[in-house]
């Protein structure tokens, strides 16, 4: 199977059956924006700071589907994550979200992962991204292998694990054991001179998600 980003995994593993993240479940849209701002990093196309964002180099044309998202960070100086967060997940219709997810689903469906539906909706059409055959057998598999196993952990890999988890979506794929053993393993991986990267992501997520949590509070009070 080709080989897949963390923004595609992370959606194939978000998705509901029905081919979609619930717009009601802001940590799983939250940790799909961490997912694209993290792979932009590790392609070395912005420079993450805690509070800002940005761009550093060109987007590869192997990274297309993220250009909804790196378009939007473009703009020639600094954008705040804040905005970033505002933008993508509080807007009336999440014009931004959906054209970033549209563009990852559209992307997995160009490679046979994914079967895409439409249907009418208030804002226009929808698409629907349905799982095809055993795909997100094969991102869990591949997770387990790394870190159930004794397997070199990639960094692509502790930071999609750690967005599932933070999303709570862990649970829906590993048992309550093999949880307690990735956490350990994480915790082994974070503390080596070698997962200094992954400590910083992990650090990066919870950050946004900490800003999630107080947009969250604003935008409902």
């Amino acid at each position: 199977m080709k080989d897949l980003s963390i923004t595609q995994e992370y959606m194939l593993c978000a998705m509901n059956e029905k081919g979609k993240i619930s717009g009601f479940d802001t940590n799983k849209l939250v940790c799909m924006v961490a997912s694209g701002l993290l792979e932009l990093q590790m392609a070395d196309c912005i420079q993450l700071e805690k509070k800002k964002v940005m761009v550093t180099n060109s987007l590869p044309e192997n990274k297309a589907y993220l250009h909804p998202l790196y378009d939007f960070i473009n703009q020639g100086r600094p954008v705040k994550v804040e905005k970033i967060i505002e933008e993508y997940n509080y807007s009336f219709s999440d014009k931004k979200l959906k054209d970033f997810m549209g563009a990852v689903g559209d992307s997995l469906a160009d490679i046979g992962l994914v079967s895409i539906t439409e249907s009418n909706g208030i804002f226009g059409r929808k698409k629907s991204y349905v799982l095809s055959g055993d795909a997100i057998h094969y991102v869990i598999d591949m997770i387990r292998a790394e870190l159930m196993e004794d397997q070199e952990i990639t960094e692509d890999i502790a930071c999609l694990v750690v967005l599932l988890e933070r999303s709570r979506i862990i649970k829906t794929y590993f048992s309550a054991f093999e949880q307690k053993e990735i956490r350990h393993k994480l915790k082994q991986i974070v503390n080596s001179e070698a997962g200094k990267l992954v400590k910083y992501m992990i650090d990066y997520i919870d950050n946004i998600i900490a800003m999630m949590t107080a947009l969250t509070v604003m935008y409902t009070n």
